[in-house]
């Protein structure tokens, strides 16, 4: 299943906005998305538990210097998915985007599109503040 953000327009530099996602997976406490619980942060990646019901594990697998990284995350659900972050120069600013692929059963994937995509447009606006609070 292919689920896509609204791209946002940031006007933080590429380096700070790839700087926060290499870094993302290592923070030391969970990102303020309420959904997010028992964030623990493991040598190549982290862990969290998403709305008390999925355990995922996150790590970094990819990466091109302020163009884009690639996340791969796995769940106790047998769910898995890869994220891919896209940074682009747009006029002077930075287009955001991210594009992911999650590899879930035919039956949940109308159930789980819509709220995805609500999380990763939330997880980039975040994104956005923390660039711009730097």
């Amino acid at each position: 299943m292919k689920i896509s953000s609204n791209p946002v327009t940031m006007s933080a530099p590429a380096e700070r906005i790839f700087s926060i996602l290499v870094g993302f997976a290592h923070q030391d406490h969970a990102p303020a998305i309420p959904q997010v619980t028992n964030w623990t942060t493991l040598e190549d990646g982290c862990q969290f538990t998403v709305a008390g019901m999925i355990t995922c594990s996150m790590r970094l697998t990819e990466q091109c210097p302020f163009s884009h990284l690639v996340y791969e995350i796995s769940s106790d659900k047998g769910i898995s998915a890869k994220a891919t972050f896209h940074i682009e120069e747009a006029g002077g600013a930075r287009q955001v985007s991210i594009e992911a692929d999650a590899d879930a059963p035919i039956f949940l994937q109308p159930m789980i599109k819509k709220p995805l995509e609500q999380a990763m447009n939330k997880g980039l606006e975040k994104l956005k503040e923390m660039t711009e609070r730097i």
